[in-house]
């Protein structure tokens, strides 16, 4: 009996630290103290549930214990089964920079380099391509067609896309291609999100930037 109400005891401490989120020393003091009652006066068992419960909340729940402790061996852990990271993709990771959103992480952004940046719209080239090529192009699937029957999309609209340049987003026009600015790519698949795999399709080649990496550094 005195087991059940320790037990009672234990349980309701803990929801009521959880209701007014008191943090992990008031919910670590309710497991220690009804621990030790119950390990005089109850149940062993119950005692070392209790024991174990505080000593898990105390490694994650305690910031000093947890960065001191908990973390370098989680990561050490993750570092041992994590595959490693190519020279060919470190590179690519280091190159080029996160612009002004990597000041969100700082805790203060400059608002103002944000904000006199103006939303100039698209050019007359980029938003026509956005009102009819993508109309069409969204016009010509089906999304249970694409996903279900053919997993694929139909060889017309493959030809669509090559023939109006959806992959060449990012080429310059002298190599054949569109050279859209990055606010009018982003109007395009957003526009073209419609139907997902019709969006992946077109999105994926000019986000990863093959392209680019021609006209840059060559073959």
């Amino acid at each position: 009996m005195m087991t059940f109400i320790l037990f009672l005891a234990a349980v309701t401490g803990l929801l009521v630290v959880m209701r007014k989120e008191s943090g992990a020393k008031p919910a670590i003091g309710v497991m220690v103290v009804t621990g030790l009652l119950s390990l005089f006066l109850a149940s062993g068992l119950l005692a070392l549930t209790l024991f174990i419960g505080a000593a898990v909340t105390a490694a994650a729940g305690l910031p000093g214990f947890r960065r001191n402790w908990l973390t370098p061996r989680v990561f050490a852990m993750f570092k041992k089964v994590a595959p490693k990271v190519s020279d060919t993709e470190k590179v690519a990771l280091e190159a080029g920079t996160v612009s002004w959103d990597g000041e969100l992480f700082t805790g203060r952004p400059d608002w103002h380099s944000l904000l006199i940046n103006r939303n100039t719209g698209l050019s007359e080239k980029e938003q026509a391509f956005v009102d009819n090529q993508c109309t069409q192009a969204i016009s010509m699937c089906n999304a249970w067609d694409l996903a279900v029957e053919r997993a694929d999309l139909p060889a017309d609209l493959w030809e669509f896309l090559k023939k109006e340049k959806f992959f060449g987003m990012i080429i310059p026009e002298e190599y054949g291609g569109l050279h859209f600015s990055a606010k009018a790519q982003t109007a395009v698949l957003q526009k073209l999100a419609a139907n997902e795999m019709l969006m992946v399709t077109v999105g994926v080649p000019n986000s990863l930037g093959p392209g680019e990496l021609l006209v840059k550094y060559g073959t």
